[in-house]
C-alpha cells in the first residue's frame, strides 16, 4: 500500500509523532553536544521547539494543509530555543511556503517543501557551516525528491531521505573538525532524523500502513564515534542593514554582496531583505544596498569610539524614567539580575545558562516594555538566533547587540542612553563589548575531547570568550590561570561575579589574593547567583 497524499490533519499527527519520538530521545541528542557545558543542550531545544510548533498545530489540525503548515512554522518560530530550535523554525517556514494555499500534497509536493526548508534554513544563518543540520536537512531532501520523481509514494521517499540523512550523519566529523575531534556526529543532525522517524511512523500509523515493507529503505547509524584531530575556532562580526523596496531580489542583492565579505545572510521577500555580512568595508555594503532600494537600520559595529569613560555604580538604584529606547536582557541569578535592572534593564528574561528562552520570551519582553524601540541583550551564543526572530515578529523596532555574555552586557550598558539615536546607541554599544575580555569558571557535564583538552566529566573547566581554554581539578586555581590568559595584569578593572555554589567567604578570600597579585588594578567581587558557573569574570 502507497501513501499518495497528505493533508492538515495527517501533517500535524505526524509532526506530533515526530516530537514524540524526539523527546525520548533527546537525552541522547543532549550528549552529543561538542561542549561539555552545562548550557541549553540541542536535543532539548529541538524539543521544545517542535513542542511549541505542535502546540500551535493543533489549534488548525482540521483546516486545509497550508493552513496547518502555517500554524506549526509560526509555533515553532514563536517557541524557537537556542540555534538548533531556531534553525527548525527556518525549515518549517520553508515548507510552509511550499504548502501555501494546498488542501492536500503528494510526495513530490512534500519533497519540494523539504527543499524549500533547507534552502529557507541556509538563508537564516549568517555563516552556514557543513558538517550540521543544514547539510543533513539539504542531503535529505535532495533524496526525497529523487525518490519521489521515481516512485509518487511519501513514505517511500522519505524513509530514503532518512537513509541518506543518516549517512550525511556519518560523514558529518569529516567536514566539520571539532566534531571530529569530540569523537560525536552532528546533534542537530540527529535530532533532525530522529523526528524525521517519528514523523514516519505518525504517518504510517494514521494511515494504517505496515512499514515492515519498507525495511531495505531503513539503515543504522552505528557507533557515531571517530578519530580525533585539533581544531581552533574563529568569530567574527558583522555590518547589519534593513534594504526596502517594492520589487527586491534576494539573489541578486546576494550576488551583489557576496565579494565584499563572507559571514553573508540575506534574507526576505521582495517588500524587505534583511542583509548581514562580515566585511571590511561596511560603506561598500551600505552603497550596494542602495542600489537595490531605501535602507533602515543600519549596524556596523567597531564604528564609533568609547562614549563613556567611566562605569557607572551598578549598586545605585535608578530613578525610572520614561525610554525613548527600551532594554531586555537575558541573564540567571538574583544577583546578576538585579545588576542589569540597576544598569537600566527594563526586562530580564531569566535563563542563558541550562534552559535557553524561546523566542515568544523574548517576544514577550519587549512587549512589556513602555518604550517603541527596544535592544536585546542574549548575553549567550545559544540565544542570539533566537533573539533575532523577534524582529520580524514584533510592531517596535527591535534591535540586537549580540553579547554573548553577561560581562559583554554590562561593558555594553555603559554605551546605553535612554533617549539616543537607535542606531547610534546600538553601534556604541557593540563598541563598548569589544573593549571587555570574558571568562567563566563551570564543570564538565559529561567526558568529552575539545580544543585539544581530554576533559573528564565533574571536571573544572575554563571558558575564555565562549572557548574550553583550559581544565583543573580547582575552582580557584582555573580562576587564577585564567586571569593570566585574558591578561589582568594590563587591566585597569577586574571584575567577578560569585556563584551559587560559592559562599561569600571564599568570594572574598579569592579577591584578596587577586588584590595582591595584581596591585595596580581594581578588584570588584559581586554576587550573581547564577547556577552551575562558579564565576563569571571580566578585565577591562
Amino acid at each position: 500500500m502507497s501513501l499518495l497524499s497528505i493533508n492538515g490533519n495527517d501533517l500535524i499527527r505526524s509532526v506530533k509523532a515526530g516530537c514524540i519520538r524526539l523527546e525520548h530521545n533527546r537525552e541522547q541528542v543532549d550528549l552529543l553536544n561538542v561542549f561539555p557545558v552545562p548550557d541549553g543542550d540541542t536535543g532539548t531545544n529541538m524539543y521544545l521547539t517542535l513542542l511549541a510548533a505542535v502546540k500551535e498545530g493543533e489549534k488548525h489540525q482540521q483546516e486545509p494543509l497550508g493552513k496547518v503548515a502555517k500554524a506549526i512554522s509560526m509555533g515553532s518560530l514563536m517557541g524557537a530555543r537556542g540555534n538548533s530550535g531556531v534553525i527548525m523554525s527556518q525549515i518549517f517556514r520553508g515548507i510552509a511556503k511550499v504548502l501555501e494555499g494546498k488542501e492536500e500534497a503528494n510526495a513530490i509536493e512534500v519533497a519540494q517543501a523539504l527543499r524549500a526548508g533547507s534552502e529557507t534554513a541556509y538563508k537564516a544563518v549568517m555563516k552556514p557551516v557543513e558538517g550540521t543540520i543544514l547539510t543533513v536537512i539539504r542531503e535529505i531532501a535532495g533524496a526525497c525528491e529523487k525518490e519521489a520523481n521515481e516512485d509518487n509514494d511519501i513514505l517511500a521517499s522519505l524513509l530514503t531521505g532518512i537513509q541518506v540523512g543518516y549517512r550525511t550523519l556519518e560523514k558529518t566529523p569529516t567536514m566539520l573538525p571539532i566534531l571530529k575531534e569530540a569523537g560525536v556526529v552532528d546533534a542537530g543532525g540527529r535530532g533532525l532524523i530522529y523526528f524525521l522517524e517519528g514523523l514516519v511512523d505518525g504517518l504510517a500509523h494514521e494511515k494504517d500502513i505496515i512499514l515492515d515493507v519498507y525495511k531495505e529503505k531503513m539503515s543504522s547509524l552505528g557507533g557515531g564515534i571517530v578519530d580525533k584531530a585539533p581544531i581552533e575556532l574563529a568569530y567574527n562580526y558583522c555590518t547589519e542593514v534593513l534594504v526596502k523596496g517594492g520589487s527586491l531580489d534576494v539573489g541578486d542583492i546576494k550576488d551583489h554582496l557576496s565579494p565584499l565579505g563572507d559571514s553573508m545572510l540575506v534574507v526576505g521577500d521582495e517588500d524587505l531583505v534583511k542583509v548581514h555580512i562580515h566585511s571590511n568595508h561596511p560603506g561598500k555594503v551600505l552603497e550596494t544596498c542602495l542600489q537595490f532600494g531605501s535602507l533602515s537600520d543600519i549596524k556596523v559595529n567597531n564604528m564609533l569610539e568609547e562614549v563613556h569613560e567611566q562605569r557607572n555604580n551598578w549598586e545605585e538604584e535608578k530613578t525610572p524614567k520614561p525610554n525613548k529606547i527600551g532594554l531586555v536582557a537575558v541573564g540567571v541569578g538574583d544577583g546578576i539580575i538585579k545588576i542589569l535592572k540597576n544598569l537600566g534593564v527594563d526586562e530580564v528574561v531569566e535563563g542563558g545558562q541550562t534552559m535557553n528562552p524561546s523566542t515568544e520570551d523574548l517576544f514577550n519582553a519587549c512587549n512589556e516594555v513602555d518604550a517603541d524601540q527596544i535592544i536585546i541583550l542574549p548575553n549567550n551564543g545559544n540565544v542570539i538566533m533566537a533573539a533575532e526572530q523577534v524582529k520580524h515578529l514584533c510592531e517596535k523596532q527591535v534591535e540586537i547587540v549580540p553579547t554573548r555574555s553577561v560581562m559583554q552586557s554590562i561593558s555594553a550598558l555603559i554605551a546605553y542612553n535612554s533617549a539616543g539615536d537607535l542606531a547610534e546607541v546600538v553601534s556604541a554599544m557593540n563598541q563598548e563589548m569589544q573593549n571587555v575580555r570574558y571568562a567563566e569558571v563551570t564543570y564538565a557535564v559529561r567526558d568529552s575531547a575539545v580544543n585539544g583538552l581530554d576533559i573528564k566529566e565533574g571536571d573544572i573547566i575554563g571558558i575564555i570568550n565562549g572557548k574550553i581554554s583550559l581544565k583543573g581539578t580547582t575552582v580557584e586555581a582555573v580562576v587564577l590561570v585564567l586571569m593570566e590568559e585574558i591578561q589582568a595584569e594590563n587591566s585597569e578593572l577586574i571584575t567577578l561575579f560569585y556563584g551559587a555554589d560559592i559562599i561569600e567567604n571564599q568570594a572574598m578570600q579569592l579577591k584578596g589574593k587577586l588584590m595582591g597579585k595584581y596591585p595596580d588594578s581594581e578588584v570588584e567581587m559581586h554576587y550573581g547567583g547564577q547556577p552551575h558557573y562558579s564565576y563569571l569574570l571580566s578585565v577591562e
